[in-house]
């Protein structure tokens, strides 16, 4: 750790070799890492001479109890599975690896808890080679995989009992705060609601203090549809809408398509298939990067600029974010931007289309970003300074 250190105090402040700041970049990434491990063995340690141990790491780290907390979440997570331990110590996963395994151990039932942590070494692999974002859509993979041989709907109630609601305020802004925990099928009913009430609010206008930064505005514009919801303002709810994605890429052994129940969040098939008779199904065939099927008008032409609600259905059968790789910004959230741009004399065809979040729609439009999408929607994306990225097919379960 002493030659990581010495390599980024060598690292001029004024420095514009990319290379070189990329480095000093990899070789912080794995101080910190290292640094996370010794927390992780320390707090181990606090946690068998203090009677508070929160408290202890707390006052020693000049942070708050949640901290504290976190530190010892880590700390048994790496005690139940000790591979994550020892990587964490050698900078090669981080704490947000960890943190992960630590999410999934804590909603499994038992029996499936005790499977999981016996892929350790496996696990530990994986989070290895991949972003923390990338790790926890292979764990929760995993988790479903092993909760199939349980009861999802046993785990649903679970979910449902475990529903909270925090009120609080805030000691440096005087501002009252929320935080509220829900079950998926819960969080998918009002996530609907609050996305048509932004949209029938502000589709045309904008309320007067509406920031600017894209994330902000949208956090702004939701908070007050939610409080027209609550004020009983909200829009007429309708049936629930269910798109049903069968994926024919990677078939199963008997030929068929894997299923994808297209959310943002993990619901029981059989949840899905209880409510299905009062919902809109729409079922979307996709192979290898291309929606072969989807009902709806999927080309419009030069007849209008926006895209419609069959073209968005369609596209949320290849993609769960923004396209752009590593952004986890939830399709939900993006907007379909013409790769041919519509005032080039771009097609609103679903070819044409790509989901793109706010802040890489801005980087499209004003900082010289050059995107194409090649047969099977192969993204390339050449930036000003030369670099060029290109990716494979799109794929629901990766960013």
């Amino acid at each position: 750790m002493q030659c990581l250190v010495g390599r980024v105090a060598a690292v001029d402040a004024d420095c514009a070799d990319g290379g070189v700041l990329k480095a000093a970049v990899e070789d912080l990434r794995r101080l910190k890492s290292w640094v996370e491990g010794r927390e992780v063995a320390f707090a181990q340690q606090i946690a068998n001479v203090s009677s508070f141990p929160e408290k202890s790491l707390a006052e020693a780290s000049n942070t708050s109890l949640r901290h504290g907390g976190r530190l010892l979440k880590r700390a048994a997570t790496a005690g139940d599975v000790p591979a994550f331990g020892r990587s964490l110590d050698s900078g090669r996963v981080s704490g947000e690896h960890v943190d992960v395994l630590t999410r999934a151990l804590r909603e499994l039932e038992p029996a499936a808890r005790a499977k999981l942590i016996d892929q350790g070494e496996h696990l530990v692999k994986l989070a290895e080679h991949s972003t923390a974002d990338e790790f926890a859509r292979s764990v929760r993979q995993e988790a479903r995989r092993l909760e199939a041989d349980g009861d999802g709907l046993e785990r649903l109630e679970r979910q449902r009992r475990d529903i909270r609601c925090n009120c609080w305020t805030d000691k440096e802004t005087g501002m009252g705060r929320w935080s509220v925990t829900l079950d998926p099928a819960t969080w998918v009913s009002l996530e609907g609601r609050l996305d048509a009430q932004v949209e029938a609010m502000f589709h045309d206008a904008h309320p007067e203090g509406c920031p600017t930064d894209p994330f902000e505005k949208q956090s702004f514009l939701r908070a007050h549809a939610l409080l027209a919801l609550l004020n009983g303002e909200g829009l007429r709810v309708g049936r629930p809408e269910i798109v049903v994605v069968e994926d024919f890429t990677n078939p199963r052994p008997d030929g068929r398509p894997t299923l994808d129940w297209g959310a943002d969040v993990d619901l029981p098939a059989e949840f899905l298939e209880a409510v299905r008779p009062t919902a809109r199904v729409y079922s979307i065939t996709v192979r290898n990067g291309v929606v072969i099927d989807a009902p709806g008008a999927l080309n419009l032409g030069r007849t209008t600029r926006l895209a419609n609600r069959a073209q968005r259905r369609a596209l949320r059968g290849l993609y769960s974010t923004c396209a752009i790789p590593g952004c986890c910004v939830r399709y939900s959230r993006t907007k379909l931007h013409h790769v041919i741009w519509w005032r080039h004399g771009g097609r609103t065809d679903l070819e044409n289309l790509l989901p793109i979040c706010e802040i890489h729609h801005q980087k499209i439009h004003n900082n010289g970003w050059l995107i194409s999408l090649g047969s099977n929607r192969e993204l390339t994306i050449a930036f000003p300074d030369g670099e060029i990225m290109t990716t494979g097919p799109p794929k629901r379960d990766a960013a």
